[in-house]
C-alpha cells in the first residue's frame, strides 16, 4: 500500500522537530560543563587534602614555642631561615620542683651541666613569666648524655612546680665564643619568640604544625646537613 504522505513531506516535518531536540541536548551538554569542572576540582581538591600531613597542635608551651617559630612572623610574614642549621628540643619536667624555684637552678639539675659551660646568660620577664635565657658551650667530653655536643640557646621557665625548656642546638657552633652569625640570629629567634602573647598563665600560643616526616613534628630551622 502506498503511503498518505509522500517521504519528502515526511522529512521536512521531522527536521524541525530533530533540529529542536538536537538544540536542547546542545544546551543540556553546555549546562552540564560547569557542574562536571566542579566536580573534577572537588576531586582534586580532595585528592590533595588527603595527602596533606595531618596538623597538630601543641602539648605544652615550650613545644607551642617551636611551633611558633616556624610560623611566619605575623607583621612581615617573612619565615625563620637562620644561616646555619638550628635544630629545637623541647622538655616539660612535672612536679619535681618547689614552686619558686629558679628557672635556672632547675635547669642545672635537669641538664648537669657547670658553671665553665655558660657563656652567657640574663633573665627576662616576658608576659607572666620570667624565663632565664642561656648560651651554652658543650664539649664532646663533657656534654651531658643525650646532647649534642657545641652551641646551645637555652630557654627556661617555671610553670608552678614544673619547669619547662626549650634548647636550641646552633650546629657547627663550640668553643667558649659566640659568632657573629650565631649572635645576630640568636637574637632573632629570640625576639621571635619571646613575646608577651606566647607567655600567658592558662593559654598556649594558638598555633598548629603538619606532622612531617617519620612522624616527628618537631621542626628543624635553616640548611640541611651536608651529606657524603
Amino acid at each position: 500500500m502506498a503511503s498518505p504522505f509522500p517521504a519528502s513531506q515526511l522529512l521536512r516535518q521531522a527536521a524541525p522537530h530533530a533540529r529542536q531536540a538536537g538544540h536542547r541536548a546542545l544546551r543540556t551538554g553546555i549546562m552540564l560543563v560547569p557542574v562536571a569542572l566542579l566536580l573534577a576540582i572537588g576531586y582534586l581538591a580532595m585528592d590533595l587534602w588527603s595527602q596533606m600531613p595531618a596538623a597538630v597542635a601543641p602539648r605544652h608551651r615550650a613545644e607551642a614555642l617551636c611551633f611558633a617559630l616556624a610560623c611566619p612572623d605575623l607583621d612581615t610574614h617573612e619565615r625563620f631561615v637562620p644561616a646555619m642549621r638550628i635544630e629545637p628540643s623541647v622538655a616539660l619536667v612535672q612536679g619535681r620542683f618547689a614552686p619558686g624555684t629558679a628557672a635556672g637552678l632547675a635547669l642545672r639539675e635537669m641538664m648537669r651541666f657547670d658553671e665553665t659551660m655558660v657563656i652567657e646568660e640574663s633573665q627576662r620577664m616576658v608576659g607572666d613569666y620570667l624565663v632565664s635565657v642561656l648560651w651554652l658551650d658543650l664539649p664532646p667530653d663533657r656534654a651531658p648524655e643525650g646532647s649534642n655536643p657545641g652551641h646551645w640557646l637555652v630557654l627556661a621557665w617555671m610553670e608552678g612546680s614544673d619547669v619547662a625548656v626549650c634548647n636550641f642546638h646552633f650546629a657547627g657552633g663550640a668553643g667558649p665564643e659566640l659568632s657573629p652569625d650565631e649572635r645576630h640570629w640568636g637574637a632573632r629567634l629570640l625576639d621571635r619568640v619571646l613575646v608577651p602573647e606566647n607567655f600567658r598563665a592558662g593559654s598556649l600560643p594558638r598555633v598548629r604544625l603538619r606532622v612531617m616526616q617519620g612522624g616527628s613534628t618537631m621542626p628543624v630551622f635553616g640548611p640541611a646537613p651536608a651529606t657524603d
